[in-house]
């Protein structure tokens, strides 16, 4: 993404990653309806001109994370279901969302990689979406 001449680096889970963080946190109940959980990295850096600023910028950066869990959708949202489906990455507002935590020991359990201190959950109302896209990882 350019952000007036700079460029941001993000690094997001795989689809792949994202299923097995869905199975693991499924038997711990979902989000409320018309809700969605995705997984977000916490610190992006800013490359310009070659050199990385770490955390410059961060009022003009998109929101984005990568969907994990959906809760049941009314009539009104059945057509988000496969813009929220699981893996793909959504792009929220500065202010959507609430962030959550879970214990790291639910996804060591079942043997998943995940660095929670680099990532954060947040749970969003589907009307907070602004922009769904592909997973390429």
């Amino acid at each position: 993404i350019k952000i007036k001449d700079m460029y941001l680096n993000q690094v997001f889970v795989s689809k792949a990653i994202a299923l097995q963080l869905k199975n693991a946190l499924m038997a711990l109940g979902c989000p409320t309806e018309n809700r969605v959980l995705i997984l977000s990295p916490k610190d992006q850096d800013i490359i310009q001109g070659g050199i990385i600023i770490p955390g410059q910028a961060k009022d003009e950066l998109p929101n984005k994370g990568v969907v994990i869990l959906q809760g049941h959708l009314d009539e009104e949202y059945k057509w988000y279901t496969d813009l929220i489906e699981t893996g793909r990455i959504l792009t929220y507002g500065m202010y959507a969302g609430k962030e959550i935590e879970f214990n790291p020991e639910i996804f060591q359990k079942e043997g998943i990689s995940i660095d929670l201190d680099k990532n954060k959950f947040t749970v969003l109302s589907v009307n907070e979406i602004i922009y769904s896209e592909i997973n390429n990882n």
